[in-house]
């Protein structure tokens, strides 16, 4: 019968890994190997940048980057494991850059998935015992939500990596609290120190999970839970292992949570410390005990208070981490708008369990009744493995409601207890007993039992079947952009600088570089994508630098993009040495507000770049209001006018139409959804188009495309401002993204006797569209000047395909400019008289 079970144990962990591997690899396989091997959204991009630069490098990696957050650089939280881990695979399989590499890099979050089945599965065992490890193991290859998102093929990002090693952390904690001093505990001691010590490796703020074993230490001697000396003695070098480990990566950086720093070998050592105090204070109290008068547990908590005072005293930035993590410092400013920093149960203002079932299916709901249950077996039994895992799971509950970020680690949680609470269900049903061929059992509670493992396992798993269907991959209009990024701008040293090893910065001073440099300007989201795929130097990045504010008026990013006039961000442009400014639809449409809360600094201050509602009535005409008529559609909120007098919008919905230092020198294709519907509908015009497909996708709870929205912010300010601003507007929807040049610009210039002198081109881009160039300029004392940045011989493919008209009254002219006039800010003289 023992062989049996262990057979099926064996199966049962071999069908969690085909089911992994299916959800991980299978499901997802069509959406990363297509135009490109594509990775997942951002970060793995930069892992992709810094595996690199490692494997030309080799052992060598980059700790200070100069070619983000320019023209400052910045150090590197992302840690060692995942750089060597990848640039090690990938040399043995001599696929060394470009596909090869990504070919190889897509497979390693699936790795790291697949083996997190058996660090469950041990650290389940360890605790709860093999029948409770078994479903824990199945519940963790099937949970859905942030843990597969970040396990899946193509995220090769450190996540999953964090909770593995996380875990067998914890797993050789509680063999270490079980075990003599021997070999064997000896042993535990020393494979948990190093799975604790490449767990910081993995993520430099991972020291904080060494707060959690002191704290479980601590703890249990204030409720009186019995410690065995060896169990002290093993914690210690548990520490100091992992304290060795971290050593040859202790002095890379400042001392800071975040980074490879001092910080976290002092709070290593710390630990070693602490831990051989308590174990001194455990075993020695009752000699002390006639000089303390207030007793052994005041006394341990006048010790923690003591020891918390020092440590935050030390590292400041220590206190800062835990409460950002458990949610008590909470997010403010443009922080808001970052998704992962928000809490996890709440929605709109209100408090809400949708979430839970999103991102851990069934499995929430069962292990939150089981962490009740260990609470009361925690009291009666007064076991340390037991009392760990109890304040584990608490900890991680914490983080979780203060932050949704940290979803992914309590996936590990709620497959544990879910695990756990299914053993105890299975157990009490009689369900082991049928099993084992015993007679006495309850029929009924053996099929209720087996309708709430249904209940747990189906919608979990369908959950996940349709969540790994596809990646939230960088799209074929992004990636072909930064590849004409790459090839069609200066290289000036890029392409020989981007493998190298760089000397330390001051981030807060500008970067020494070797040759003339440039910086790339566009919202912090793709600032990887230009530094990975493009290869050019990138201002604003995921990291959340280079943003900026105008509160504070720091240049940057938000500034650029949501102030209101082009002297304005060429101030900008200038302190951050701006060449080259990368626009895209979502930048227009749906993360304009974030753009405009970082810029302004909180999230009712944004409010005002939105003024009412687009709507079509039931006779077929739009109409704009604050409230929608009844029987009318909604289709799209209507930006105010300080919106469309954003550079953002001068940028992306005008064309760059009216801007005196910027080009527009390449666009990429509009959305594959966008041409789907032109073909589907035929000669429809793009405002048909628009309300169409949005009236279609309402019907399904589905809000507008971000091209049909597109289409809705022109239309608007046809109606409402095109009068009062004047610049012309292509009424269809355009490149997914767009690219301008910053250039001094050809200044023309001469004698003139109307107001105002009136300039205009007809310019074609390289996707076939044209688009007209308008500028109106004030005649001061019968002259005008007007810098115009097109020039007729520019060798990018998007140019005027006619002269500028310079109109003044009745006066019309004509005039060409060569390339080295605007590039060069030659003048011009032309008189309109």
């Amino acid at each position: 019968m023992r062989r049996f079970r262990e057979a099926l144990y064996v199966l049962l962990l071999l069908i969690s890994v085909i089911i992994s591997v299916k959800i991980r690899i299978l499901n997802p396989w069509d959406s990363v190997f297509t135009f490109t091997v594509r990775l997942s959204e951002n970060d793995p991009w930069y892992y992709y940048r810094l595996i690199e630069n490692c494997i030309r490098n080799f052992p060598e990696r980059i700790w200070f980057d100069p070619m983000t957050q320019y023209p400052f650089g910045t150090y590197t939280h992302f840690g060692p494991f995942l750089v060597y881990f990848s640039a090690i695979l990938a040399i043995l399989s001599n696929s060394t850059s470009g596909e090869a590499l990504r070919s190889v890099l897509v497979f390693i979050p699936a790795i790291g998935g697949i083996l997190t089945i058996f660090a469950i599965f041990f650290l389940v065992r360890n605790t709860f015992g093999k029948r409770a490890a078994i479903v824990s193991a199945i519940l963790i290859s099937i949970i859905p939500g942030q843990f597969l998102h970040r396990s899946m093929l193509s995220f090769n990002d450190h996540h999953v990596w964090e909770v593995f090693w996380m875990c067998l952390s914890l797993a050789f904690f509680t063999l270490i609290a079980k075990s003599e001093f021997n070999k064997k505990g000896l042993a535990f001691a020393v494979l948990g120190g190093l799975s604790f010590g490449m767990y910081i490796l993995t993520w430099a703020a991972g020291f904080t999970f060494g707060l959690l074993i002191l704290s479980a230490i601590f703890l249990a001697l204030l409720f009186r839970i019995k410690i065995s000396p060896s169990t002290y003695k093993l914690t210690v070098i548990y520490f100091v292992v992992s304290a060795i480990i971290f050593l040859p990566f202790a002095f890379k950086e400042p001392s800071s949570p975040a980074l490879y720093s001092p910080m976290q070998l002092s709070m290593l050592i710390f630990y070693a410390i602490a831990t051989a105090f308590l174990w001194q204070f455990d075993s020695k109290f009752e000699k002390i005990a006639k000089y303390v008068k207030i007793g052994k547990e005041n006394s341990l908590l006048l010790l923690a208070v003591v020891g918390l005072i020092v440590i935050s005293t030390l590292f400041p930035q220590f206190s800062i981490t835990i409460g950002t993590v458990t949610g008590y410092l909470q997010p403010r400013g443009g922080m808001l708008t970052v998704g992962e920093v928000q809490p996890f149960f709440t929605q709109y203002g209100d408090f809400t369990l949708a979430p839970a079932y999103y991102h851990f299916g069934m499995t929430f709901f069962f292990a939150v009744p089981a962490i009740v249950y260990l609470m009361f077996r925690v009291y009666k039994r007064k076991d340390l493995c037991e009392f760990t895992m109890l304040l584990w799971a608490i900890a991680l509950l914490i983080a979780l409601a203060g932050q949704n970020r940290f979803a992914y680690y309590f996936a590990a949680v709620s497959a544990t207890f879910a695990g756990f609470a299914v053993d105890k269900i299975l157990e009490f049903a009689h369900v082991y007993r049928l099993i084992s061929g015993e007679r006495k059992i309850s029929i009924l509670r053996v099929i209720l039992a087996l309708f709430l493992v249904f209940i747990l396992v189906y919608p979990t798993y369908s959950l996940a079947e349709a969540q790994s269907r596809g990646v939230g991959a960088i799209n074929k209009q992004w990636y072909d952009s930064m590849v004409w990024l790459k090839e069609n701008t200066p290289d000036n040293g890029y392409e020989n600088y981007y493998y190298q090893i760089y000397a330390p910065g001051n981030p807060n001073e500008r970067y020494n570089y070797p040759f003339e440099t440039y910086g790339v300007i566009s919202w912090w989201d793709y600032g990887h994508w230009i530094l990975a795929i493009g290869k050019r130097m990138a201002i604003a990045n995921p990291f959340q630098q280079g943003i900026g504010n105008f509160y504070d008026d720091i240049p940057g990013a938000a500034p650029f993009f949501v102030g209101r006039n082009e002297s304005y961000a060429e101030k900008i442009a200038d302190s951050l040495n701006v060449r080259y400014v990368v626009s895209d639809i979502e930048m227009a449409t749906g993360k304009f507000y974030a753009m405009a809360t970082w810029a302004e600094g909180d999230l009712p201050l944004a409010y005002k770049y939105y003024d009412g509602v687009l709507y079509l009535t039931q006779q077929g005409r739009l109409g704009i209001g604050n409230d929608v008529p009844p029987g009318s559609i909604g289709l799209s909120r209507v930006p105010s006018k300080l919106y469309y007098e954003t550079m953002e919008a001068r940028f992306h919905i005008f064309d760059g139409s009216g801007l005196e230092h910027y080009r527009l020198v390449y666009e990429s294709e509009p959305s594959d959804e966008w041409k789907i519907y032109q073909t589907y509908t035929g000669q429809m015009s793009p405002l048909d188009i628009a309300i169409y497909e949005t009236i279609q996708r309402a019907r399904f709870g589905v809000p507008p495309s971000l091209y049909a929205n597109e289409i809705f912010i022109k239309v608007a300010y046809q109606i409402l401002y095109q009068r009062e601003l004047g610049l012309p507007v292509d009424l269809n929807a355009t490149g997914y993204v767009k690219i301008f040049e910053r250039v001094k610009g050809a200044v023309v210039k001469g004698k003139a006797n109307s107001e105002f002198v009136e300039v205009s081109a007809k310019i074609k881009t390289n996707q076939g569209r044209i688009f007209e160039y308008y500028q109106k300029v004030k005649v001061e004392n019968g002259e005008y000047k007007v810098i115009l940045p097109y020039s007729h011989n520019s060798s990018y493919e998007v140019k005027p395909i006619t002269p500028y008209t310079l109109k003044s009254g009745e006066i019309v002219k004509e005039l060409s400019l060569k390339e080295e006039q605007v590039v060069n800010g030659e003048t011009v003289l032309l008189d309109l008289i």
